[in-house]
Formats: structure tokens, sequence, C-alpha cells
């Protein structure tokens, strides 16, 4: 997985954004794992000594990865479907990168999850944030998918799906890197899969 290579080869996980001169956020984290996944050429190209949504990045913007899309290919053109979720209680803190291990171990920790409603740009440095997502499933500024069963992938790299049996508070302490509660098969509704491209469309 892109965002566990990037953390191997820097010793932590990529900020959620990078900062300009300006204050503002200008890059995200999409584009800074772009050469962990086939992406150098596009990496080659953007320039970081403006936003995003510069005159040069912004002719860049037809070049989404793939990845960044479901793989029904039902997507809108240049919106991102896996976002990170930021929050000082998250491995995406904002613009300072999550150098630790999460209390509750990788294997129950989200790293990023589906989203179908939000609309981010796949460049943009905007994700749900934890402060203000709704932690309801199937919410468009929330875990939410084409699929039936929205998915998210885990500190370790595992995808896991969740259904309608899922709680906000167990969403709530899977997104937390503070607390120690492991997920068990008590936890119902989040399933382990193998590939998420096998589950049931809405």
């Amino acid at each position: 997985m892109a965002v566990a290579s990037y953390s191997d080869a820097k010793s932590h996980y990529p900020p959620a954004y990078v900062l300009g001169p300006d204050g503002r956020p200008w890059h995200s984290w999409r584009v800074l794992i772009l050469p962990y996944i086939e992406g150098h050429a596009i990496y080659q190209r953007y320039r970081f000594e403006e936003p995003w949504d510069g005159p040069n990045n912004s002719t860049l913007a037809d070049q989404m990865p793939k990845i960044f899309a479901f793989a029904t290919g039902d997507s809108e053109k240049h919106v991102a479907n896996y976002l990170a979720v930021v929050g000082t209680e998250t491995i995406w803190p904002g613009e300072k990168p999550f150098k630790s291990e999460p209390k509750n171990g990788n294997s129950s920790t989200i790293l990023l999850v589906e989203n179908k409603g939000l609309k981010v740009h796949w460049m943009e440095p905007r994700d749900l944030l934890f402060s203000e997502m709704s932690f309801e499933l199937q919410k468009p500024n929330g875990i939410s998918s084409t699929y039936r069963t929205p998915g998210v992938v885990m500190a370790d790299g595992s995808l896991r799906s969740l259904d309608a049996e899922v709680t906000p508070e167990t969403i709530q302490s899977m997104l937390r890197v503070k607390t120690d509660k492991e997920l068990t098969e008590t936890n119902k509704g989040v399933k382990l899969i193998e590939d998420g491209r096998d589950r049931e469309l809405k």
C-alpha cells in the first residue's frame, strides 16, 4: 500500500496536507504519495511552490490515478473516493505527520475511508474532519460508498466492510489512535474482506 510505503521510507505517515507560505493548506497527502503508486511522472510535473489549483498544477487535474476512485468506474471525474479523516485524535492530525503507533494496534485503526458525496478533487488538500463528519454510514459527509457496505483501509493495510450494525461509537473508536479498544468478534458489522470489489453495489 502506498501510504505504508511512504511511512516505511519516511519513518512516519504523510501529513494530511502541506501548508503554503500563506498558512493555508496547499498540497494533499494524495500528491505526496504519488511516487509510491507509480505516479512519478505526475509528481515530477507538480510544483510545490504554487497551490494545488495553481496554473501549472491545474493542468494535471485530468491525470488522477485510478487508485483514488472506486473500481466500479462510475465515479465523477477528478473526484477522490478515498479520504483521510483529519483530526488530533486520528492518524491524520493535520500539517504534522503522525509518528507513533496507534494505541489500539494497526489492525484496529482506520487509515482511509471510502466517501461518496463530499466531492473532493484528488489534488485538493481537503478530507473528512473528525470534528465535523457524520459517524452514521452512507452519509455524504461521512463513510459512504457506491457499495452497499462502505469499506475502510486499516493501518495494517487490511480491508474491512462496515454494515448497518456498526454503531457510530465503534467508528469513532476505530478512528482514534489513543484508545485501547481493539477490534474483536464483538464488534458487530465490521467484516474483514480480501477484495473490496467483491461487495454488492447499492
